[in-house]
């Protein structure tokens, strides 16, 4: 899943890169931007869940 996703964002800011079409380009950065945000919360809740851990082992 991992390399597939990587795969899609590599992709995904390849296209965005040459886009002509500003609705394309919309498009693209919207769906990035989506990537981003997903990334951003399973770091999220792994710091949270990596936290939780330390707090019980102490």
């Amino acid at each position: 899943m991992k390399g597939e996703t990587r795969e899609l964002w590599v992709q995904l800011c390849e296209q965005a890169a040459v886009e002509q079409d500003p609705n394309r380009l919309l498009e693209l950065v919207t769906r990035i931007n989506d990537l981003l945000e997903q990334k951003e919360r399973r770091l999220k809740a792994h710091e949270s869940s990596a936290s939780l851990k330390l707090n019980d082992t102490q």
